[in-house]
């Protein structure tokens, strides 16, 4: 089967097709063919060997896809050949980027109809991040709160500002160029932070601060004394929080197909939105794209790769 590889430590240019051979299917496994699969930043990460583990190499990433069921194990009993699904699975796995992979049925959901391969494929990583950044023990949004997002039209941000919206929260949101998105995002004020002196301009505004590009401690000013900060990215300096009592933490999202469930069905009726900066094809040059666009930080939203 085709696929699209690189080596570890290899640049963006070193993406090549190559020939490999189709995975086997294990007893609890479901083979899907891969319509779409999106690009995440810890996909770069583990390419450049900043990750703890190592995929064997020339390395297949993608964990995030959608397709159509061609083969199940002999123990698999939710899922038949022609069903269209998606999943999310674990990062130190990879096999996005091919024309198959074998997935285990406990990661595997079905994809309703009316919500399209590209979309359900950038679901994953960035949605289960955003959901869990809002909805974390302790730290959770509240209605009424003012909650500030750091970077808030990226992949993780557009998720974001929408799960707090549904949580009642007052939202503002960060950008350099995507504030008519943010709006359509139902986010109450949009901050260009190439015109504004964020942390002076926003102090003590927030509730909470969500912090999704690693920027936390410099945005810290915009949290009021006794409030609280996440962020999926760089840990926030504990130094600078002490002296007001905020509370901080840094989180890294876990797999929940029951929460990718709940997104799933929320597309499907249209009270969340997927954003998808820009769709590419699966070859040599549209990987390398896609990566180019994922590495320069500007992407509004979701990047995709149509597989078929």
């Amino acid at each position: 089967m085709k696929a699209i590889v690189v080596k570890e430590a290899g640049n963006i240019e070193d993406f090549v097709e190559k020939e490999v051979d189709k995975p086997k299917v294990n007893a609890d496994e479901v083979l899907i063919e891969v319509h779409a699969v999106s690009i995440n930043p810890v996909d770069s990460a583990i390419r450049k060997g900043r990750m703890p583990f190592k995929l064997k190499s020339p390395m297949i990433l993608g964990t995030d896809i959608s397709g159509v069921v061609s083969g199940v194990g002999e123990n698999v009993s939710d899922f038949s050949i022609g069903d269209e699904v998606f999943t999310s699975y674990k990062v130190n796995r990879g096999g996005g980027l091919a024309e198959f992979v074998s997935i285990p049925e406990k990661y595997v959901i079905k994809k309703p109809e009316k919500v399209t391969f590209e979309e359900a494929s950038a679901l994953g990583i960035a949605a289960l991040t955003a959901y869990q950044l809002v909805n974390k023990e302790s730290y959770q949004v509240q209605e009424g709160e003012t909650v500030f997002v750091q970077g808030g039209s990226g992949g993780v941000g557009t998720y974001t500002v929408q799960f707090a919206k549904q949580k009642g929260a007052h939202v503002i949101a960060t950008t350099s160029r995507n504030e008519e998105l943010l709006e359509s995002l139902g986010v109450d004020q949009v901050v260009n932070y190439k015109e504004e002196d964020v942390p002076k301009a926003y102090a003590n505004k927030a509730d909470m601060l969500i912090d999704t590009v690693g920027q936390g401690t410099e945005t810290l000013p915009v949290v009021v004394e006794g409030g609280r900060a996440l962020t999926p990215a760089t840990p926030i300096a504990e130094d600078k929080t002490a002296e007001r009592n905020i509370t901080i933490d840094r989180i890294v999202y876990t797999i929940n197909t029951d929460q990718l469930k709940k997104f799933i069905e929320q597309v499907e009726r249209g009270d969340l939105k997927v954003v998808i900066d820009e769709v590419f094809p699966f070859t040599e040059e549209g990987v390398q794209k896609a990566y180019q666009l994922s590495e320069s930080g500007h992407a509004a939203g979701k990047i995709v790769i149509k597989v078929k």
